[in-house]
């Protein structure tokens, strides 16, 4: 009883603490829009216009080396799903393997 009396105790008093102190939260925030202040009322930028030649080759170039990177992607995907995962599965086909060894020809083909 007297240790959830103290808790709550102590709990107020740090309400108090936080109350008298201003919070940090604050600070933060009125820096924040001083800075999005100052960006607003800088100087606007130029922009500047690029040729319209340039940038349609360049949109033409693009969708053929994606596709040759998806097809690449495709067959390593395909590479990397036939490969072991880990040590653990290393060891499971190893002992798999293991277990193989020693029979003959007649039993392996009834046994596929």
């Amino acid at each position: 009883m007297a240790k959830s009396m103290r808790s709550k105790r102590e709990k107020r008093l740090r309400a108090i603490r936080r109350e008298m102190v201003e919070p940090l939260y604050q600070k933060k925030e009125e820096a924040k829009l001083a800075a999005q202040e100052a960006a607003l009322n800088a100087p606007k930028l130029p922009v500047r216009s690029h040729n319209t030649d340039a940038s349609s080759m360049d949109l033409t170039t693009m969708p053929s080396s994606t596709s040759t990177n998806d097809v690449e992607m495709a067959i390593n995907d395909s590479r990397k799903a036939l490969k072991p995962v880990g040590k653990k599965l290393k060891k499971k086909i190893k002992l798999a393997k293991r277990k193989r060894h020693g029979k003959g020809k007649i039993r392996r083909k009834h046994n596929v």
